[in-house]
């Protein structure tokens, strides 16, 4: 009888085997990415890590209700990334300035990601400022969550261009200054730079940018870096930032 992979709640894990019977490929070890999923809420944790490892044969996930749960049970483990999840203003205000200070203390090397339904973007920037390689608001649909882990997973960062634009709502006049300047700027740029920086912003690697877009990777890599120079952007995240008036 062949094995199959299925979800013990006592363990709270989703292992990935050998051999992966839901995608009938045979799995390398050293491909695959260990993910810990911290969130209090038992069935939305559960649900991420099912979703995930039913989505990348690659992803193997374990559940934690909190920071100190994963502290205990897998103290010498080491995750590649870490998902901490929140819900509401206070609990991701408590994440992003507790939580994600005690993850980055215990576990240096991990990148974590926030996962939350507030997705101010001041909320993100200190997230962000504080340690965090990620921030996926949970408005996002899987496929984004998934290319956000593996944005994350190769050292790039992933902002969420939805929290970003919501900060555009106001009209006082350093907005309308911003939305002048953003015109002016968006001058500066091609078609395709721009067709670039929407892909970009949705934390999409060269690879699939250059594949969603129907043009080279060596291509896609010399649009990043004429954008940068011309908005004087130092990496990804600050592209992010700085063409957020364009859209």
């Amino acid at each position: 009888m062949p094995s199959t992979a299925v979800l013990d709640f006592k363990k709270d894990e989703y292992p990935a085997g050998s051999n992966d019977v839901r995608s009938g490929v045979k799995l390398d070890p050293d491909l695959q990415t260990r993910i810990a999923i911290i969130d209090e809420n038992a069935l939305s944790r559960s649900c991420l890590m099912r979703c995930l490892s039913a989505s990348e044969p690659n992803f193997l996930t374990k559940g934690y209700a909190s920071v100190g749960d994963w502290q205990q049970q897998d103290a010498q483990d080491a995750p590649l990334i870490v998902l901490l999840c929140a819900t509401g203003r206070k609990s991701t205000e408590a994440a992003v300035r507790r939580d994600l200070d005690l993850v980055i203390q215990t576990k240096p090397e991990a990148r974590v990601i926030m996962v939350s339904d507030f997705d101010e973007p001041s909320e993100i920037v200190a997230a962000l400022e504080r340690g965090a390689k990620g921030y996926i608001a949970m408005s996002s649909n899987l496929d984004v969550a998934i290319a956000a882990i593996r944005l994350v997973r190769a050292g790039g960062t992933f902002v969420p261009a939805s929290g970003l634009l919501s900060s555009r709502g106001s009209n006082s006049p350093a907005t309308a200054e911003a939305e002048t300047s953003g015109k002016s700027r968006q001058s500066v740029f091609t078609q395709r730079q721009l067709e670039v920086i929407d892909r970009l912003r949705q934390g999409e690697s060269n690879k699939l940018i250059a594949y969603k877009l129907n043009m080279g990777e060596c291509t896609v890599k010399v649009h990043v870096r004429n954008i940068m120079r011309k908005i004087k952007a130092r990496n990804r995240t600050e592209i992010a930032f700085l063409t957020n008036e364009l859209f």
